[in-house]
């Protein structure tokens, strides 16, 4: 499936009679083979850049069908209304939940996702966006939130000038060459269905997950995008 077949795929399932009201998405949370456990949301929410479009994850494999779609726009509802319970009931007692497991966050979920995080101290929510914007609104309110903004070799100029928080570079192409700026956390080369794409450099902040680590709830056990925050300001001091 391509991006553009995903995101027609979603606007015709927000037009469609037989949806679900946004509220009955149960159980709210999604299965992720990498990250355990995930919120996700629709890509019509994404800020796409070429690269990101071409390499979309949302876009194979079980998260695109058409049942999780349905899920991802019934939660994107339920957090732009604010309407958390079930969701704080699901992530009290885990150790971590990835945000956007697939899709973004806009400046509408914000509030919520603030409310989660504040409801469930001792689970880290951990994500990230294309949205600057977001990621500033989110870091620093909560000790165990964080968004790290994602940019890639096709991203505009000039969009991350000013911004002090921590970056992940991808996906990565064989000719990608990575930036030499000391707020990159991760880069990720480009990789589907597990697998990384042939000939893409190793880098030393390559994602373990994409060079060989066992992939199974990898993000639980490396933990290194879960407080980001905590190694740039390590760097800086």
């Amino acid at each position: 499936m391509s991006y553009a077949r995903r995101l027609a795929a979603e606007r015709r399932l927000v037009h469609s009679r037989t949806r679900l009201p946004p509220t009955r998405a149960v159980p709210i949370l999604s299965s992720n083979h990498k990250t355990a456990v995930s919120i996700n949301l629709p890509v019509r929410n994404c800020r796409p850049t070429r690269r990101c479009m071409a390499a979309c994850y949302a876009c194979e494999g079980p998260i695109s069908w058409r049942n999780s779609i349905r899920k991802a726009l019934e939660v994107d509802a339920a957090l732009r209304k604010g309407e958390i319970e079930g969701l704080i009931w699901e992530c009290r007692m885990l150790q971590g939940v990835r945000l956007c497991g697939s899709g973004d966050m806009t400046l509408d979920h914000v509030p919520a996702v603030l409310k989660l995080a504040e409801a469930c101290p001792d689970t880290t929510f951990w994500g990230f966006t294309r949205r600057r914007e977001v990621a500033e609104a989110v870091n620093g309110r909560q000790a165990n939130l964080t968004l790290i903004v994602t940019f890639d070799a096709t991203s505009p100029e000039g969009g991350l000038q000013g911004y002090e928080g921590p970056l992940a570079f991808g996906p990565r192409t064989p000719r990608d060459k990575v930036p030499d700026d000391k707020r990159i956390m991760v880069v990720f080369p480009e990789h589907h269905a597990g697998h990384t794409i042939p000939n893409v450099p190793a880098h030393p902040k390559d994602c373990p997950a994409t060079r060989g680590m066992d992939r199974r709830h990898a993000c639980q056990r490396c933990r290194r995008c879960w407080r980001p925050h905590d190694a740039l300001d390590r760097k800086e001091g």
